[in-house]
Parts: structure tokens; sequence; C-alpha cells
């Protein structure tokens, strides 16, 4: 179970490290596009910025879809081994069972 949780943590934190680099990259691009003070060149770079927000608000999300996607095949992958586990001890207990009453009959 310990091993489950830290696998779990190496995938939480190596995508937050992606998401990192991608909200730095914005940051640069969505500042690069303000026009210097007093000036009236580019006064359409808010719609510059929006349109940034929205394509890395697009990768953020196929990111987030991405490890989902494969933490859900590790967990449908961690159901089939815990039910496996779960019928042999079943298994183990009805052996159990039988051998225990068989030498008191």
């Amino acid at each position: 179970m310990k091993n489950i949780i830290i696998l779990f943590c190496i995938l939480f934190c190596s995508s937050l490290v992606y998401a990192s680099d991608i909200s730095d990259s914005f940051t640069q691009k969505y500042n690069s596009l303000v026009p210097a003070e007093n000036t009236s060149v580019r006064s359409d770079y808010l719609y510059e910025q929006i349109s940034l927000g929205s394509q890395y608000t697009i990768l953020l999300l196929d990111q987030l879809t991405t490890g989902n996607d494969s933490l859900n095949q590790k967990v449908d992958t961690m159901i089939e081994k815990f039910n496996i586990l779960i019928e042999q001890n079943q298994k183990i207990i009805k052996l159990l069972e039988t051998n225990h009453r068989d030498p008191d009959s």
C-alpha cells in the first residue's frame, strides 16, 4: 500500500513540474504582449492575451486528461489485482474453516 501511495505522489509531482513549465512559458508570453507605456501601437494586445490564455488552458486541460487517463488505467489494474487478492484470501479462509472443522468432527 505504501508503494501505491508513493507511485501516486511521483505521478502527481511529475505532472506539476510540467504544468509549472507551461505556466512559466505562459507568463513570459503573456507579459511580452503588453506594449510599452504611452504608446498607441498594438492597442488590441488584450485580445492576444485572451487568445493566449485560451490556448494554454487547452494545453493544460489536455495534460490533465492524459494524466487522468493514465491514472485510471493504473487504478483499474490495481483493482484487478486487489480482486485477485480478495479471491485468494476467500479461498484461504474456506480452506482454514474446512481444516479447522475436520479435526473437531
